[in-house]
């Protein structure tokens, strides 16, 4: 008798922890984005500051920095990135100038795509156990007409054990993937 429990025991503690880990890392996403532009892949992309909308210093220029490193790991070879505002002594909910500026800085340095837009979420669940969840938006306009050529917008909760950066460049991806996936 006492061998069949043992037996039992060992079947069903690996069930109960894998059913526990898919519990642990409950996560979701939402992300929404219009259809992929044809756009030219050798052009100059400007990853103009992107808004903070949050109650995180520097999760703007954060997402920004990520947004240029996996645009080049996606093979755009032309990629640079608007310097933020020195003079905001904390960059919270300040888009650190107009479009049109920021446009404008994209032309000085004869981009010809540039992305924009906002963190509306960045910050760690309060909780037991502490969710990061992230939520952005991102437009890509062509700087000579001003036009906007794609948008997405997405939203994220992950695990307890998952890092914001993670999930961040998570969502990115999945963003950049439908913008480049033509």
């Amino acid at each position: 008798m006492r061998k069949i429990k043992k037996k039992h025991f060992i079947v069903i503690l690996p069930i109960f922890f894998f059913m526990w880990l898919s519990l642990s890392a409950c996560a979701g996403m939402r992300l929404n984005a219009s259809a992929p532009p044809h756009i030219d892949k050798q052009a100059t992309f400007a990853v103009l500051y992107l808004s903070n909308d949050t109650s995180t210093p520097y999760a703007g220029q954060r997402v920004q920095r990520q947004l240029a490193a996996l645009l080049g790991a996606h093979g755009l070879t032309h990629v640079i990135i608007q310097p933020s505002n020195k003079n905001a002594a904390l960059p919270v909910g300040n888009a650190s100038g107009a479009l049109s500026q920021a446009l404008g800085w994209a032309r000085a340095h004869h981009a010809r795509y540039a992305f924009f837009g906002s963190v509306d979420e960045w910050r760690y669940k309060i909780g037991l156990d502490g969710q990061p969840a992230v939520g952005l938006t991102l437009r890509l306009i062509d700087v000579n007409t001003g036009k906007a050529l794609w948008s997405g917008v997405a939203s994220a909760s992950g695990g307890s054990r998952e890092g914001l950066a993670v999930l961040s460049q998570q969502v990115l991806n999945r963003l950049v993937n439908r913008l480049l996936s033509d």
